[in-house]
């Protein structure tokens, strides 16, 4: 898996303008109109998209995953808190706007409508979210495929947030491209993921290692196999790590900087916090759901179902046992347009 020094096409249902459109929706929808299946999204005539009992799932895991990455930035939706503020300071002439790519649950567009209630707010995704009672006034989502790009937001928002995307993007520098065009001068980009390397408990990386070699991990296996399926099917599934280099070279970002987190994987680590256990313990989960769920991935790249189960089983045994102690790294980057 690469490092740095900073140690599916969805054209049919692509959003046209920055104005509500065709394909924004409100995720209220009569199911009888029902007639087709697109990348495992239902659809129905006018393009509104329906959520299949994966997507649900999924989703309950990326609400769990947010409450991790909040923790993780000290209970705060974002890093640069003094950046962030002051881009969607109130203003008299226009009304600042907020951008969440890939915004999954719709929990972080959710919770920065609460918190800049001023502002407004748009979430964008290939699958629909899910929310039950009514949408905040000030926020909206839409179906689209960041792979398309966003000339039609042309300096439109403040803030834009992409987070856990990159193993769906094709090209995650050029995307970086299509979010400058994006922000107003003096607006911030967010990016943020985690990787698919795991690290031990003195968190270095762990090799790729084969049954019976000292230090092997079933856990590390299975994140191996899906890392190498997602990066065979075209997803940037590096990019965690060399987004500050390509936020510098750019040209067009000032401010630029960058952190990375260790998280334990289960609460194997002595003397933590209770916030910090309580983040291990939710990673845990998460890891054992997100595990649960690869067997598509990995019997699409030609695994054996026995392989895959076997993999997905084993790794369970280790995270639940705490067998193995682990770490996984989150990279987080961020930068201010020049205005």
């Amino acid at each position: 898996m690469e490092d740095s020094e900073y140690d599916d096409d969805m054209s049919s249902v692509r959003s046209g303008s920055p104005a509500p459109s065709l394909y924004s929706f409100h995720p209220s929808i009569d199911e009888r109109l029902v007639l087709r299946n697109v990348h495992g999204r239902i659809l129905n005539s006018q393009n509104e998209t329906y959520m299949l009992p994966a997507d649900v799932e999924e989703h309950q895991r990326l609400d769990l995953q947010h409450q991790i990455y909040y923790l993780m930035l000290g209970e705060s939706l974002y890093p640069a808190p003094d950046m962030v503020r002051t881009a969607l300071r109130p203003r008299n002439d226009y009304q600042p706007a907020i951008f969440d790519v890939g915004t999954g649950s719709g929990s972080w567009a959710l919770d920065m409508a609460k918190e800049f209630p001023h502002c407004n707010v748009v979430g964008v995704d290939l699958a629909p979210i899910r929310v039950t009672g009514p949408l905040p006034d000030n926020v909206r989502f839409e179906i689209d495929d960041a792979n398309l790009g966003f000339a039609h937001y042309r300096e439109s928002f403040d803030v834009i947030h992409a987070r856990a995307i990159s193993a769906g993007i094709h090209d995650f520098k050029g995307l970086i491209g299509e979010f400058t065009d994006a922000l107003r001068p003096g607006g911030i980009l967010l990016l943020g993921d985690g990787e698919m390397q795991l690290y031990d408990e003195s968190k270095e990386a762990l090799p790729a290692l084969e049954p019976g070699e000292p230090g092997f991990s079933w856990t590390q296996r299975v994140f191996f196999a899906a890392y190498n399926a997602m990066k065979s099917r075209g997803g940037s599934i590096d990019s965690p790590s060399l987004t500050p280099r390509w936020l510098q070279e750019n040209g067009h970002f000032t401010n630029i900087g960058w952190c990375k987190i260790f998280v334990p994987i289960g609460p194997w680590v002595e003397n933590a916090s209770p916030r910090e256990r309580q983040m291990a313990e939710m990673l845990r989960t998460n890891c054992l759901i997100h595990i649960n769920g690869m067997a598509p991935l990995l019997l699409s790249e030609g695994y054996f179902p026995e392989t895959v189960e076997k993999m997905q089983r084993e790794a369970a045994i280790e995270l639940q046992s705490l067998q193995v102690h682990l770490y996984s790294r989150w990279n987080f980057a961020w930068g201010m347009k020049t205005p």
